[in-house]
């Protein structure tokens, strides 16, 4: 049976993603912005990553990190998960089950809130 490598198909396809993000920067000022922003004046969890993504498009890790540091974060790590998942499909490997851990999820539901309040206290 052959395995595909998804990990990669989706990295190609966020990659000509942010070209096309890069390539559409200069129009960012037509966005409407954050409506949850607008609405309450607080950031929502996700401020800011619209901008991170525009920034990574043009090569601007330092400013992505800036706008939505988990984004950059993902985007330096994503060659490696590319490598894994070729191996990983080269061999044969099916992929593994995702953790069954509370522990993890309650960890990813921290991160979240973590990114969101240091959103908030920026201003973002």
């Amino acid at each position: 049976m052959r395995r595909v490598p998804w990990i990669v198909l989706g990295l190609l396809a966020v990659g000509l993603g942010l070209g096309l993000a890069g390539l559409l920067a200069p129009y960012a000022d037509l966005l409407p912005g954050c409506a949850f922003k607008r609405a309450t004046g607080i950031a929502c969890a996700t401020c800011g990553l619209t901008r991170s993504v525009l920034a990574l498009g043009q090569g601007h890790w330092g400013e992505a990190l800036h706008w939505y540091p988990a984004l950059a974060l993902l985007a330096a790590g994503a060659p490696l998960a590319a490598l894994w998942d070729l191996r990983r499909a080269w061999r044969g490997d099916p992929y593994p089950a995702l953790p069954a851990s509370r522990a993890l999820r309650f960890g990813a539901w921290l991160l979240l809130a973590g990114i969101w309040a240091l959103q908030v206290a920026r201003g973002i």
